[in-house]
């Protein structure tokens, strides 16, 4: 690092947080960039050129350079990952490899850092093409040789453990958050007592059509049962035709990609929220809705496993178990006392989930690698 400066980060993300597809993973890295750049260092985000957005901008302090195509994005980062860190004058590398790897440390000329939120493992065979599966399985089976005695950042206990059993040496849980400023609790009367919400995209590995057939178990015992599922995706359509199959399509309403606004407002007006995925990161959905006193019944699957207490902030399920998923939903919608105790809990634990403390591990693990690079 050059004398007289703060340390100057290059992070590689396959997106940044303005790219109509952004998920938990952009969030994750501009909530934490932007933490460490008000605390002087200086950070560079590497990602793939969207149309409409411009080539260089800089959000919260943070400088945006975008490059490469949506599905080209690694060969743009193995073309000019050297010279890049040349013209941003980077000190170190964060490599968040979500989605295909960026393999940064075998061409890196400067310390790199990992950071990987999950890797999707078999669950890619049922999201993708076989082209596009066999490309990521291919590359995730590179992960644990090209990040072995690399700093690996993991979001969870869960994904921590993945990772080591894997082979990678040395991997740090720095957790994950959510930005809570305008998360509450709803007013009276603003709790739908029967709403049921998922939000997210809307993708084959959610498994979503598991909602819907507790949907319909749910509703001979709750005739006012209703589900909002939220979010874009290319799954629509057929949770549409799985819906009128099982003859619960009123009681479902397709809501489409939703404001910040509006997602507050199904937060805090929906009774149970719920994430059936077959494999996450963390499951910052869970938190939101737990900042909003929502309780959440989820998938007990890596990730969500960490982001949900079990009996306490709401309830794990075996994935796409839709009887169990029914019938913990209806212990909440029947029973009062539990749903206010769940309520109590999950406002508690959110709010342990906290950006600031997540970037000061960041930080730390930042200021170890230059030290033992100096």
């Amino acid at each position: 690092m050059n004398a007289g400066r703060h340390p100057r980060v290059l992070v590689l993300n396959w997106r940044d947080l303005r790219n109509p597809l952004a998920g938990g993973a952009e969030v994750h890295v501009h909530e934490v960039m932007r933490r460490l750049v008000a605390k002087g260092w200086e950070a560079v985000l590497c990602c793939h050129a969207v149309p409409g957005l411009p080539e260089r901008e800089v959000m919260d302090g943070v400088e945006i350079r975008r490059q490469g195509g949506m599905y080209t994005f690694n060969f743009t980062v193995w073309a000019n990952l050297r010279r890049w860190i040349r013209e941003e004058r980077a000190d170190l590398v964060i490599d968040n490899s979500n989605k295909l790897a960026f393999l940064a440390p075998w061409i890196s000329q400067v310390p790199v850092v990992g950071l990987v939120n999950h890797l999707f493992g078999k669950v890619i065979w049922q999201e993708a093409d076989p082209f596009g599966a066999a490309s990521v399985a291919l590359s995730e089976w590179l992960v644990p040789h090209a990040y072995r005695d690399t700093i690996v950042m993991a979001v969870s206990d869960s994904a921590k453990s993945e990772f080591e059993e894997l082979g990678m040496q040395r991997v740090v849980n720095v957790g994950s958050g959510v930005e809570l400023d305008g998360y509450r609790l709803p007013e009276p009367g603003e709790r739908k007592p029967y709403q049921l919400l998922t939000l997210g995209r809307i993708k084959k590995y959610k498994g979503l059509e598991v909602l819907l057939h507790a949907l319909k178990t749910l509703s001979v015992k709750f005739p006012e049962v209703t589900l909002v599922v939220a979010g874009a995706g290319d799954d629509i359509a057929r949770l549409q035709g799985i819906a009128q199959e099982l003859g619960v399509s009123g009681r479902v309403r397709f809501a489409g990609k939703v404001s910040g606004e509006e997602k507050l407002r199904l937060f805090r007006e929906s009774a149970v929220f719920l994430n059936s995925s077959m494999k996450e990161g963390y499951g910052l959905t869970s938190i939101e809705a737990n900042a909003c006193g929502t309780p959440v019944v989820a998938s007990n699957v890596p990730g969500l496993c960490d982001s949900v207490r079990d009996g306490e902030t709401g309830f794990l399920f075996p994935f796409g178990d839709a009887g169990t998923l029914a019938e913990r939903v209806g212990q909440i919608l029947s029973n009062p006392k539990l749903a206010a105790r769940l309520q109590e809990n999950s406002v508690a634990w959110a709010h342990r989930n906290s950006w600031d403390e997540v970037a000061l591990q960041t930080e730390k693990v930042l200021e170890r690698l230059l030290e033992q690079n100096s």
